[in-house]
């Protein structure tokens, strides 16, 4: 299965929620959000969002490529305002037995070595779906930062 049509479901435009929390210890903070599931150049696809960090209005871009499987992982790059700043992130992934897209990434931290971000895609089943990520810290177990909540 390639990236396009496992998305096929999400295709189009989405209201929703996002709810964000720095820390594993902090409350959740929820926010207004939107969602744009699109198909890029026949091979590709993007999913475009908003959401407030309570300031200001945030937004982010995944652009997606590839396979599903072990054999042809899914890859990506990511960027949003607010958690990557001007720079690009990159991923690769697999689709699980559940149906969720694991995306895994890492980023330099200035102390020592690189922390993980993980991007979970779950599609709905048609009436929305799930974008979750979670910051992966050495030595500790992942833990969730960020939950957009999509539907019609």
């Amino acid at each position: 299965m390639d990236i396009v049509r496992y998305l096929t479901p999400l295709l189009g435009s989405w209201q929703g929620e996002n709810r964000f929390r720095l820390m594993p210890t902090d409350d959740f903070k929820g926010s207004a959000a939107t969602g744009t599931v699109t198909v890029t150049a026949a091979h590709f696809a993007t999913v475009a969002y908003t959401w407030s960090d309570g300031e200001s209005p945030q937004e982010g871009l995944l652009l997606l490529a590839g396979g599903m499987s072990d054999a042809d992982p899914a890859t990506a790059v990511w960027a949003d305002s607010w958690h990557t700043g001007r720079a690009l992130m990159q991923f690769a992934g697999t689709v699980g037995g559940d149906g969720v897209l694991r995306l895994h990434g890492s980023y330099a931290a200035p102390s020592g070595p690189d922390w993980g971000w993980q991007i979970h895609i779950h599609p709905g089943e048609g009436g929305g779906g799930r974008l979750t990520m979670h910051n992966v810290v050495p030595g500790e177990d992942p833990y969730q930062v960020v939950e957009l909540a999509l539907e019609r």
